[in-house]
């Protein structure tokens, strides 16, 4: 690199003597002499503060970017594979907690109309009549008042559709629940995170740990009870034994009579129900209840 030449001072006679130019002019020789002292010096000493800083910072850019290339790739390995990410979703439509409820029995055990509903996790017909307003009028104005209680059977539909078991895993997740006395808990948090198009990856085997976890319950249990399939047979067993009305779901039988069927001519609306329900409390009779048995 050139040094930067100084400025001329007159001499008395006007010129600059020669020694000052031939110091500000080396031969290149001398130059690239000079240089290679000075890069022999620097080696010599080791690498500086400032160069032991910038070594630092530039580590920690690489690591801080490998770390993220790595998170990017694992969170679009799960993203590609269909499943839900992320904290699952709170549910809008909640079961009181202060109604008494026993395994999938909602409503005091001795109440004289039972209302049996037949439905799959996986149903977006049955989303409809969960969150839509039905099933909670029922349970405010009769379950809530002892005039009925709610009885909940898994009726696996969607699963024959497509060759998957995610109706049944995720019913085996809400028989799980119900071994810690959170079956209405994780009845509301599954659907709460159905698939608007019953797609199976909603009830993903990951997924539904997720689920569990966020509805609160006891992992150390629910676990293991999930990843073993703990209540499969016994779903299957119910299913054996549902109504041969029942062709659809959801579908309501009260006190052992069927009502409504999701494909039968009338909808399971609530009024339907209601007139049901009050025809029975006129005219008491055994239930005929098809209440689970304890699971």
């Amino acid at each position: 690199m050139k040094r930067k030449r100084a400025p001329k001072r007159p001499s008395s006679s006007g010129n600059v003597p020669p020694a000052a130019r031939q110091s500000d002019r080396q031969p290149p020789a001398n130059k690239e002499a000079g240089r290679a002292l000075a890069g022999a010096r620097a080696g010599a000493q080791g690498p500086t503060s400032s160069d032991l800083g910038s070594l630092l910072v530039w580590s920690l850019i690489f690591a801080v970017v490998a770390i993220v290339i790595v998170g990017a790739a694992l969170l679009m390995t799960r993203s590609h594979s269909g499943i839900p990410t992320g904290t699952p979703i709170p549910p809008s439509a909640i079961t009181p907690a202060n109604i008494p409820s026993n395994d999938r029995t909602l409503g005091d055990p001795n109440a004289p109309v039972t209302i049996d509903i037949y439905g799959d996790f996986r149903c977006s017909a049955c989303f409809v009549f969960t969150t839509g307003g039905t099933q909670k009028n029922l349970v405010d104005n009769y379950v809530a008042t002892g005039k009925a209680r709610l009885v909940w059977h898994d009726y696996l539909t969607i699963d024959d559709s497509d060759g998957s078991t995610a109706s049944r895993d995720a019913a085996n997740a809400a028989w799980c629940a119900a071994d810690q006395g959170k079956f209405w808990v994780m009845h509301d948090w599954l659907y709460a995170n159905q698939s608007p198009t019953e797609d199976a990856s909603a009830f993903a085997m990951i997924r539904l740990s997720d689920i569990g976890r966020a509805a609160g319950l006891d992992m150390s249990t629910y676990q293991p009870c999930l990843d073993q399939g703990t209540h499969d047979a016994a779903i299957a067993a119910e299913q054996a034994a549902t109504p041969a009305q029942v062709t659809a779901t959801p579908s309501i039988l009260v006190n052992g009579k069927f009502v409504a069927g999701a494909t039968s001519e009338q909808w399971p609306t609530y009024d339907l129900i209601k007139a049901a329900i009050d025809a029975a409390l006129a005219s008491p009779a055994p239930s005929g209840s098809s209440a689970p048995a304890s699971s």
